[in-house]
Protein backbone atom coordinates (compact mmCIF):
# COMPACT_ATOMS: atom_id res chain seq x y z
CA UNK A 1 0.00 0.00 0.00
CA UNK A 2 2.72 1.97 1.26
CA UNK A 3 4.72 1.81 -2.42
CA UNK A 4 1.57 2.12 -4.39
CA UNK A 5 1.27 5.63 -2.33
CA UNK A 6 4.28 6.65 -3.59
CA UNK A 7 4.49 5.82 -7.03
CA UNK A 8 1.10 7.66 -7.09
CA UNK A 9 2.74 10.87 -5.41
CA UNK A 10 5.62 10.27 -8.32
CA UNK A 11 2.91 10.20 -11.27
CA UNK A 12 1.12 13.24 -9.95
CA UNK A 13 4.66 15.39 -9.92
CA UNK A 14 4.99 14.08 -13.29
CA UNK A 15 1.58 15.78 -14.15
CA UNK A 16 2.44 19.05 -12.42
CA UNK A 17 5.72 18.92 -14.50
CA UNK A 18 4.36 18.92 -17.28
CA UNK A 19 1.95 21.82 -16.75
CA UNK A 20 5.07 23.90 -15.45
CA UNK A 21 6.80 23.23 -18.41
CA UNK A 22 3.53 25.13 -20.13
CA UNK A 23 3.61 27.81 -18.28
CA UNK A 24 7.58 28.66 -18.40
CA UNK A 25 7.35 27.36 -22.05
CA UNK A 26 8.77 30.80 -24.40
CA UNK A 27 5.38 32.78 -25.51
CA UNK A 28 4.56 32.64 -28.76
CA UNK A 29 1.85 35.08 -28.31
CA UNK A 30 3.30 37.98 -26.24
CA UNK A 31 4.87 40.04 -28.94
CA UNK A 32 2.42 42.54 -29.97
CA UNK A 33 2.47 46.05 -31.60
CA UNK A 34 0.66 48.61 -29.47
CA UNK A 35 0.63 52.34 -29.02
CA UNK A 36 3.37 54.13 -26.79
CA UNK A 37 1.78 56.40 -23.98
CA UNK A 38 3.42 58.82 -26.27
CA UNK A 39 0.65 58.93 -29.01
CA UNK A 40 3.69 59.44 -31.78
CA UNK A 41 5.43 56.58 -31.01
CA UNK A 42 4.85 52.86 -31.64
CA UNK A 43 6.42 50.15 -30.82
CA UNK A 44 7.50 47.23 -32.79
CA UNK A 45 8.59 43.77 -31.16
CA UNK A 46 10.68 41.23 -33.62
CA UNK A 47 11.38 37.57 -33.19
CA UNK A 48 14.37 35.53 -33.94
CA UNK A 49 13.21 32.17 -35.32
CA UNK A 50 15.43 29.29 -35.01
CA UNK A 51 18.12 30.73 -33.71
CA UNK A 52 19.79 30.06 -30.28
CA UNK A 53 20.56 32.55 -27.68
CA UNK A 54 18.91 35.62 -29.12
CA UNK A 55 15.67 37.93 -27.34
CA UNK A 56 13.48 39.02 -28.71
CA UNK A 57 14.03 42.63 -29.72
CA UNK A 58 11.89 45.85 -29.24
CA UNK A 59 11.31 48.98 -30.74
CA UNK A 60 9.55 52.48 -30.70
CA UNK A 61 9.19 53.75 -34.43
CA UNK A 62 7.36 57.37 -35.07
CA UNK A 63 3.94 56.70 -36.96
CA UNK A 64 5.58 57.66 -40.34
CA UNK A 65 8.61 54.78 -39.79
CA UNK A 66 5.72 52.46 -38.72
CA UNK A 67 3.89 53.38 -42.00
CA UNK A 68 7.31 53.25 -44.13
CA UNK A 69 7.40 49.86 -42.44
CA UNK A 70 3.89 48.85 -43.27
CA UNK A 71 4.65 50.33 -46.79
CA UNK A 72 8.25 48.32 -47.60
CA UNK A 73 6.31 44.94 -47.03
CA UNK A 74 3.37 45.55 -49.93
CA UNK A 75 6.87 46.89 -52.30
CA UNK A 76 8.73 43.88 -50.85
CA UNK A 77 6.12 41.53 -51.95
CA UNK A 78 5.71 43.15 -55.75
CA UNK A 79 8.95 42.34 -55.93
CA UNK A 80 9.06 39.28 -55.21
CA UNK A 81 6.12 38.86 -57.64
CA UNK A 82 7.85 39.68 -60.20
CA UNK A 83 10.58 36.20 -59.21
CA UNK A 84 10.20 33.14 -60.17
CA UNK A 85 13.25 31.19 -58.86
CA UNK A 86 15.15 30.92 -55.42
CA UNK A 87 18.24 32.21 -57.31
CA UNK A 88 15.85 35.42 -58.20
CA UNK A 89 14.66 35.95 -54.68
CA UNK A 90 17.98 35.29 -52.55
CA UNK A 91 18.72 39.50 -52.87
CA UNK A 92 15.39 40.35 -52.33
CA UNK A 93 15.88 38.14 -48.84
CA UNK A 94 18.91 39.94 -48.01
CA UNK A 95 17.78 43.42 -49.06
CA UNK A 96 14.74 42.58 -46.66
CA UNK A 97 17.36 41.87 -43.61
CA UNK A 98 19.17 45.36 -44.33
CA UNK A 99 15.32 47.09 -44.24
CA UNK A 100 14.86 45.29 -40.99
CA UNK A 101 18.44 46.61 -39.76
CA UNK A 102 17.58 50.15 -40.03
CA UNK A 103 14.47 49.81 -37.80
CA UNK A 104 16.37 48.38 -35.38
CA UNK A 105 14.61 44.87 -35.94
CA UNK A 106 17.62 42.63 -36.29
CA UNK A 107 18.61 40.41 -33.14
CA UNK A 108 21.08 42.89 -31.00
CA UNK A 109 24.39 41.37 -31.23
CA UNK A 110 23.90 39.80 -34.84
CA UNK A 111 25.00 41.60 -37.72
CA UNK A 112 23.47 42.29 -40.99
CA UNK A 113 25.82 39.46 -42.94
CA UNK A 114 24.97 37.12 -39.78
CA UNK A 115 21.60 37.04 -40.30
CA UNK A 116 21.84 37.05 -44.48
CA UNK A 117 23.77 33.85 -44.28
CA UNK A 118 21.39 32.17 -41.92
CA UNK A 119 18.46 32.90 -44.07
CA UNK A 120 19.66 32.29 -47.61
CA UNK A 121 23.71 30.68 -46.79
CA UNK A 122 22.59 27.28 -47.36
CA UNK A 123 21.03 28.01 -50.78
CA UNK A 124 23.27 29.71 -52.08
CA UNK A 125 26.12 26.61 -51.61
CA UNK A 126 26.09 24.26 -54.64
CA UNK A 127 26.75 21.32 -52.43
CA UNK A 128 23.85 21.78 -50.70
CA UNK A 129 21.65 22.41 -53.25
CA UNK A 130 22.38 18.93 -55.01
CA UNK A 131 21.76 17.33 -51.31
CA UNK A 132 18.28 19.27 -51.14
CA UNK A 133 17.61 17.97 -54.67
CA UNK A 134 18.73 14.31 -53.50
CA UNK A 135 16.40 14.43 -50.50
CA UNK A 136 13.08 15.90 -52.38
CA UNK A 137 13.18 12.07 -54.14
CA UNK A 138 12.30 10.79 -50.51
CA UNK A 139 9.72 13.66 -49.85
CA UNK A 140 5.64 12.96 -50.61
CA UNK A 141 4.88 13.94 -54.31
CA UNK A 142 4.52 17.40 -54.72
CA UNK A 143 1.29 19.26 -55.28
CA UNK A 144 -0.36 23.34 -56.08
CA UNK A 145 -0.27 23.23 -52.14
CA UNK A 146 3.56 22.27 -51.00
CA UNK A 147 6.80 22.92 -51.46
CA UNK A 148 10.24 22.38 -50.01
CA UNK A 149 13.62 23.18 -48.75
CA UNK A 150 12.64 26.93 -49.88
CA UNK A 151 12.78 30.61 -48.78
CA UNK A 152 9.57 31.95 -47.60
CA UNK A 153 8.25 35.40 -46.80
CA UNK A 154 4.40 36.23 -45.45
CA UNK A 155 2.06 38.21 -43.83
CA UNK A 156 -0.89 36.52 -42.02
CA UNK A 157 -3.67 37.04 -39.59
CA UNK A 158 -4.13 34.04 -36.91
CA UNK A 159 -0.51 32.96 -37.38
CA UNK A 160 1.51 32.00 -34.61
CA UNK A 161 5.23 30.70 -34.78
CA UNK A 162 5.40 27.68 -32.00
CA UNK A 163 8.61 25.68 -30.74
CA UNK A 164 8.55 22.08 -31.29
CA UNK A 165 8.68 21.50 -27.79
CA UNK A 166 5.05 23.20 -27.22
CA UNK A 167 3.61 20.84 -30.07
CA UNK A 168 5.16 17.75 -28.26
CA UNK A 169 3.75 19.15 -24.39
CA UNK A 170 0.20 20.14 -26.03
CA UNK A 171 0.60 16.39 -27.18
CA UNK A 172 1.40 14.98 -23.79
CA UNK A 173 -1.27 16.77 -21.82
CA UNK A 174 -3.72 15.57 -24.61
CA UNK A 175 -2.91 12.19 -24.65
CA UNK A 176 -2.51 11.34 -21.32
CA UNK A 177 -5.68 10.07 -19.95
CA UNK A 178 -5.90 7.58 -23.01
CA UNK A 179 -2.65 6.32 -22.69
CA UNK A 180 -2.89 5.70 -19.04
CA UNK A 181 -6.16 3.89 -20.04
CA UNK A 182 -4.11 1.82 -22.69
CA UNK A 183 -1.41 0.91 -20.17
CA UNK A 184 -3.59 -0.51 -17.36
CA UNK A 185 -5.67 -2.17 -19.78
CA UNK A 186 -2.61 -3.75 -21.06
CA UNK A 187 -1.21 -4.50 -17.78
CA UNK A 188 -4.64 -5.98 -16.55
CA UNK A 189 -4.42 -8.52 -19.95
CA UNK A 190 -1.09 -9.39 -18.74
CA UNK A 191 -1.48 -10.47 -15.26
CA UNK A 192 0.31 -7.30 -13.94
CA UNK A 193 -0.69 -5.75 -10.78
CA UNK A 194 -1.86 -2.02 -10.34
CA UNK A 195 1.73 -1.35 -9.04
CA UNK A 196 3.20 -2.23 -12.38
CA UNK A 197 0.82 -0.44 -14.25
CA UNK A 198 1.52 2.40 -12.03
CA UNK A 199 5.43 2.41 -12.64
CA UNK A 200 5.25 1.80 -16.57
CA UNK A 201 3.02 5.01 -16.40
CA UNK A 202 5.44 7.10 -14.43
CA UNK A 203 8.78 6.20 -16.82
CA UNK A 204 6.86 6.94 -20.14
CA UNK A 205 5.86 10.28 -18.82
CA UNK A 206 9.07 10.72 -17.32
CA UNK A 207 10.61 10.18 -20.51
CA UNK A 208 8.26 13.01 -22.03
CA UNK A 209 8.51 15.10 -19.61
CA UNK A 210 12.18 15.05 -20.31
CA UNK A 211 12.31 15.47 -23.90
CA UNK A 212 9.76 18.38 -24.14
CA UNK A 213 12.22 19.97 -21.83
CA UNK A 214 15.27 18.92 -24.08
CA UNK A 215 13.26 20.60 -26.92
CA UNK A 216 13.61 23.59 -25.58
CA UNK A 217 17.55 24.08 -25.05
CA UNK A 218 18.50 21.37 -28.19
CA UNK A 219 19.83 23.84 -31.17
CA UNK A 220 18.31 20.76 -33.38
CA UNK A 221 14.92 21.01 -31.87
CA UNK A 222 14.42 25.21 -32.34
CA UNK A 223 13.34 24.95 -35.55
CA UNK A 224 9.86 26.83 -35.51
CA UNK A 225 6.41 25.88 -36.73
CA UNK A 226 3.98 27.79 -38.30
CA UNK A 227 0.50 27.65 -37.92
CA UNK A 228 -2.20 29.37 -40.37
CA UNK A 229 -5.86 29.23 -39.17
CA UNK A 230 -6.82 26.52 -36.57
CA UNK A 231 -10.91 26.51 -34.90
CA UNK A 232 -12.42 27.17 -31.48
CA UNK A 233 -14.96 25.20 -29.41
CA UNK A 234 -18.76 26.36 -29.34
CA UNK A 235 -20.47 25.01 -26.63
CA UNK A 236 -23.98 23.95 -26.27
CA UNK A 237 -24.44 22.43 -28.20
CA UNK A 238 -20.48 21.60 -28.76
CA UNK A 239 -18.79 22.14 -32.52
CA UNK A 240 -15.72 23.64 -33.68
CA UNK A 241 -15.84 27.31 -35.48
CA UNK A 242 -13.32 27.12 -37.93
CA UNK A 243 -11.03 30.08 -38.64
CA UNK A 244 -8.98 30.29 -41.41
CA UNK A 245 -5.56 32.86 -41.41
CA UNK A 246 -6.07 35.57 -44.10
CA UNK A 247 -3.20 37.35 -46.12
CA UNK A 248 -0.28 35.90 -48.52
CA UNK A 249 2.44 33.44 -48.65
CA UNK A 250 5.00 33.00 -50.80
CA UNK A 251 8.21 30.61 -51.16
CA UNK A 252 11.08 29.81 -53.59
CA UNK A 253 12.42 26.45 -53.21
CA UNK A 254 12.77 22.60 -55.13
CA UNK A 255 9.24 22.82 -56.17
CA UNK A 256 9.86 26.16 -57.67
CA UNK A 257 8.23 29.22 -56.91
CA UNK A 258 4.84 28.47 -54.61
CA UNK A 259 2.04 31.43 -53.92
CA UNK A 260 -0.79 31.01 -51.74
CA UNK A 261 -3.66 33.94 -51.00
CA UNK A 262 -6.71 34.91 -49.56
CA UNK A 263 -8.31 32.33 -46.90
CA UNK A 264 -5.29 29.52 -45.56
CA UNK A 265 -5.13 26.75 -43.56
CA UNK A 266 -1.91 24.81 -42.76
CA UNK A 267 -2.01 21.29 -44.21
CA UNK A 268 0.14 19.16 -41.65
CA UNK A 269 -1.33 18.36 -38.76
CA UNK A 270 -2.60 20.39 -35.73
CA UNK A 271 -1.59 22.03 -32.58
CA UNK A 272 -3.98 21.99 -29.61
CA UNK A 273 -4.43 24.57 -27.11
CA UNK A 274 -6.76 25.31 -24.68
CA UNK A 275 -9.99 25.07 -26.18
CA UNK A 276 -8.76 25.69 -29.15
CA UNK A 277 -6.84 24.51 -32.08
CA UNK A 278 -4.57 25.76 -35.04
CA UNK A 279 -3.11 23.91 -38.46
CA UNK A 280 0.56 23.74 -38.80
CA UNK A 281 1.52 24.67 -42.12
CA UNK A 282 5.12 25.77 -42.30
CA UNK A 283 7.94 23.34 -41.05
CA UNK A 284 11.32 23.98 -39.94
CA UNK A 285 11.49 27.67 -40.09
CA UNK A 286 14.38 29.81 -39.80
CA UNK A 287 14.32 33.99 -39.57
CA UNK A 288 12.51 36.60 -38.17
CA UNK A 289 9.04 37.70 -37.11
CA UNK A 290 7.27 40.82 -36.68
CA UNK A 291 3.79 41.45 -35.70
CA UNK A 292 1.76 44.42 -36.73
CA UNK A 293 -1.59 44.89 -35.54
CA UNK A 294 -3.43 42.20 -36.68
CA UNK A 295 -0.96 40.40 -38.93
CA UNK A 296 1.99 38.36 -38.47
CA UNK A 297 5.00 39.06 -41.22
CA UNK A 298 7.89 36.32 -41.22
CA UNK A 299 10.92 36.43 -43.46
CA UNK A 300 13.58 33.44 -43.87
CA UNK A 301 13.32 29.91 -44.56
CA UNK A 302 11.76 26.57 -44.22
CA UNK A 303 11.76 22.73 -44.64
CA UNK A 304 8.59 21.88 -45.46
CA UNK A 305 5.49 23.98 -46.60
CA UNK A 306 2.14 22.95 -46.76
CA UNK A 307 -1.01 25.37 -47.55
CA UNK A 308 -4.45 25.50 -48.64
CA UNK A 309 -7.64 27.35 -48.65
CA UNK A 310 -9.72 24.44 -46.87
CA UNK A 311 -9.07 23.45 -43.13
CA UNK A 312 -8.14 19.33 -43.03
CA UNK A 313 -10.05 17.15 -42.63
CA UNK A 314 -10.08 15.65 -39.05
Amino acid sequence: MVKETWIMKGLVVIVIFLFIGVAVAPSINQNIVKASNDDDLVEVTSQACGIKGYEDTTVKLTREQYQNLEQYFVEFRARLNQTSTREEAVPLFKDAVVELDKYGLLPKGMSVEQFQRIITGLFQDKKFTKLQEKLAQFLPSADNNSNSFCLVAGSTTKSVIVPPGMILMGGVLLSFNALAIIIFGIARTLGFNFSFALFISEGIFGVLAAATLLSYFLPFALFGVITLGGWTWHYEPYYPIFHPSSGWVQSYGIQKNKKWEGQLYGQFFMVPFIESAAYAGIIGFTGIKIIARDSCHYIGSALWIKIGPEHPEE
